[in-house]
């Protein structure tokens, strides 16, 4: 048991990564009691779905549009700072809309600053918080790094929006947000304590010119531009289930809300095992067959899921899915870290990032596939298209495929 605890954790062996990796579980906990919290109050303000999405908008336009600037700057400055201060402004901001509310002096376009802030903060923090790792932990434990960090993720994916949920029952979404800032608040003063070492490796020129840099380098490597392919074809294709779970609950399966609660807290289960196989795995190897072959599985199970009708079998289905769905993932973002060069991980690991906010467009193009041919064929079509391009890229992309 020992041997097993050590091999998962053994990242957390190193001072600067356990004070990170805390402190990412604290601002990812407060990312996902903000999503939820922020839908409730957008409701509560509006009683408009239509606002909700607006809302999302104002929140994906300076995330997607400047991920690419917060790459070059990570690249160039000092990333633990960066993650300090988007991380300080997060926490004020969750501070003030708090008080607002608690005061009962809150209006729609309150959130909707909000909401651009908070994209505006991660469009800089996300970058830094990948491409700080290799200077905190040996090349060798790289890869449980990765994993570790992806657990943190899938278990505030579990634990964030119920825990919410409670808080707003209990207190109110006022105190919601201020719980927000506390969790947000513990990330600042946990990731003030990290001291590292740059690795050498600085980008020359302005930001602009490191921008257009970054873009050609990805290019021009065969491995690069393959992996965030991938990723960004499993978001916009494989990941619309997601999108779409509420219509299979309700019209397909015939369950209420508990069954729908039920089909995500499977699938965060599975991921979060997944990450944890990878972490257990991390010194197996053969990283290119678990990156094509996990793409492979997990399309073809997509295709079984869209077209079950046992809820029981949905279960055990949608468990894999997410299991598998991490362990292509975890092992696409543990192959960039290896082999990125030091002066342009915060780009190409910022593209990376990006590739989560590509799934409400995914949503919108398998949403309008279900309109016309209903939700098990536009879920199957993704499953196809993720499962052929895994199986392509055993058969063509050897770059990928023999990479350890």
């Amino acid at each position: 048991m020992g041997t097993l605890l050590s091999r998962l954790f053994a990242g957390l062996r190193y001072r600067n990564y356990r004070l990170y990796w805390l402190g990412q579980l604290s601002s990812v906990l407060a990312l996902n009691m903000e999503m939820a919290a922020q839908a409730w109050l957008v409701f509560l303000l509006t009683d408009s779905p239509l606002m909700l999405g607006v809302a999302g908008i104002v929140y994906a336009v300076p995330r997607v549009s400047l991920v690419l600037v917060g790459g070059a700057i990570a690249d160039r400055a000092d990333k633990r700072r960066i993650m300090v201060c988007t991380q300080s402004l997060l926490a004020l901001a969750y501070l003030v809309l708090g008080l607002l509310i608690l005061t009962e002096r809150v209006v729609f376009w309150h959130v909707l600053v909000f909401a651009f802030n908070s994209g505006l903060m991660r469009s800089f923090d996300r970058p830094s918080r990948y491409a700080l790792l290799p200077e905190m932990v040996p090349r060798e434990e790289i890869a449980n790094a990765v994993a570790l960090g992806s657990s943190v993720w899938q278990a505030c994916r579990l634990v964030g929006p119920g825990l919410a949920g409670l808080l707003i029952h209990w207190f109110g979404v006022g105190h919601t947000f201020i719980a927000c800032f506390v969790s947000s608040a513990a990330a600042v003063a946990l990731w003030a304590f990290i001291r590292t070492r740059p690795l050498i490796g600085q980008p020359q020129g302005g930001v602009w010119r490191n921008i257009l840099a970054g873009l050609d380098f990805v290019r021009r490597n065969q491995l690069f531009y393959s992996l965030l392919g991938l990723t960004c074809f499993n978001s916009l294709f494989g990941m619309s289930y997601v999108i779409l779970l509420p219509v299979f609950a309700r019209s397909i399966l015939e369950v209420d809300s508990r069954g729908f609660g039920l089909l995500q807290s499977f699938s965060g289960v599975g991921a979060l095992i997944g990450t944890l196989i990878v972490a257990y795995l991390a010194q197996a190897g053969r990283r290119g067959w678990q990156v094509l072959v996990g793409s492979a599985i997990f399309g073809s199970l997509l295709m079984l899921f869209a077209y079950s009708s046992s809820f029981a079998l949905s279960l055990g289905l949608i468990f894999f899915l997410g299991l598998f769905n991490q362990i292509y993932l975890t092992s696409i973002n543990t192959i960039l870290q290896l082999n990125l060069p030091n002066d342009l991980r915060g780009r190409v690991l910022g593209l990376f990032g990006l590739t989560w906010d590509l799934m409400p467009l995914g949503g919108a193009i398998s949403g309008t596939v279900a309109e016309f041919a209903g939700a098990p064929t536009a879920v199957a079509l993704g499953g196809f298209l993720v499962a052929a391009l895994g199986l392509y890229g055993l058969a063509r992309l050897p770059t990928v495929r023999e990479i350890e």
